[in-house]
């Protein structure tokens, strides 16, 4: 419980009451009251009846996450302490005429509440063929890199890392056309998006688009890995000087994801090539993570990036309050994550070892602590 002392926020008696029933997982007096996770979160469904053939399921969805963070940077004396609501969304989902989706929620602001909304993220239709081929329109997910192709639902670390902060677009979410799935062992995402970042729709189309194409393919079981995905990310981007997405006119991510047993690798090497101001940038991540138990999880990321020009490459969220940008970053990370009910509900925690130079000046250097309440329905 000693966690809530550490979050000093707005909200702190919803942030208690969230933190206190995660806390509950482990106090094996109140155990048989709380075990049932399912059966909590089955609240979020409003109404299923599969015999209804206009609307068989409406769910309500959403997330919240909550952080504590304490980052020094080492170089000029630099530090911040800090707690905050990191995301607060708030939307539904449902399943209308067999095999149509209609899913929307919005991002919500709780640290400065006026106004309380600010955008739209997942908002879209979309309609699964008999073949098992996705066809989504509307606000969605632009998936390219290691992380900017996992969901902050399930992300094992706390946040992105350096590479989809420097090559993947940092706005995840935008208007566009996509086709994906799955063909005996292969995977596949084929998308065009408006390069805006507008909240709504308003803005869709209105500067440059960009693709994404995406191709995996899962090897067959080994004596040595029990799974393995390799998948080809490519994303191609008009050069329009107005487009609102970072001004990288294609990127480049050879992913791998690798499961034995307890233990994952996950790894990642990313290219872009830039235009206008924008620099070329690559850099290489490996992330193995090893489950303790069905609950208890420990990870180790080391990530590397480097640009061609000077003040090419950017720190994360919570280092780049106390830094400037560089060309070259490397991140040293290790995580504890603590699973009450999988991804729906965990306990993050880690701590990271950043350093940036800019044209061998040193601008970066210091340690950093973050720990996290992931809850989501």
């Amino acid at each position: 419980m000693h966690l809530l002392n550490f979050l000093n926020l707005k909200n702190k008696d919803l942030l208690q009451t969230f933190l206190a029933a995660a806390m509950f997982g482990c106090n094996p007096s109140i155990k048989a009251e709380t075990s049932d996770y399912e059966g909590l979160w089955s609240n979020a469904v409003l109404y299923e009846n599969n015999e209804n053939s206009v609307v068989s399921k409406f769910t309500l969805t959403g997330r919240l996450q909550a952080d504590y963070h304490s980052f020094e940077n080492d170089v000029d004396g630099l530090s911040e302490v800090d707690s905050q609501w990191r995301r607060f969304r708030f939307g539904f989902k449902a399943n209308l005429l067999g095999a149509i989706t209609l899913h929307s929620e919005a991002n919500m602001n709780l640290n400065e509440p006026e106004p309380l909304y600010r955008n739209l993220t997942d908002t879209y239709l979309s309609w699964t063929t008999d073949d098992g081929m996705k066809i989504k329109v509307g606000k969605q997910s632009a998936p390219f890199t290691l992380h900017g192709s996992t969901s902050s639902k399930k992300l094992y670390t706390l946040e992105r890392g350096k590479i989809a902060r420097n090559i993947w677009f940092t706005n995840e979410y935008f208007s566009g056309i996509s086709l994906s799935g799955s063909k005996e062992k292969w995977s596949y995402l084929a998308g065009v998006y408006s390069s805006d970042e507008g909240p709504e729709f308003d803005e869709a189309f209105e500067y440059g688009s960009f693709a994404v194409f995406s191709a995996g393919y899962n090897f067959e079981k080994s004596e040595y890995f029990d799974e393995s995905l390799l998948r080809f990310d490519l994303m191609l981007q008009e050069e329009d000087p107005h487009n609102q997405t970072p001004h990288h006119k294609s990127a480049f991510s050879v992913v791998a994801k690798l499961n034995q047993g307890n233990f994952n690798f996950w790894g990642d090497l990313s290219f872009s090539n830039g235009y206008g101001s924008q620099s070329d940038v690559w850099g290489v991540q490996f992330m193995p993570f090893y489950d303790f138990t069905d609950k208890l999880q420990g990870v180790f990321s080391y990530t590397y990036v480097e640009s061609e020009l000077a003040g090419g490459v950017d720190v994360t969220r919570y280092e780049r309050d106390l830094s400037g940008t560089g060309d070259e970053v490397q991140e040293y990370f290790l995580g504890l994550n603590y699973f009450f009910y999988g991804h729906k509900l965990k306990w993050q925690n880690a701590i990271q070892y950043s350093e940036m130079d800019n044209l061998g000046t040193k601008q970066y250097e210091g340690w950093g602590f973050t720990s996290g309440i992931r809850i989501n329905w």
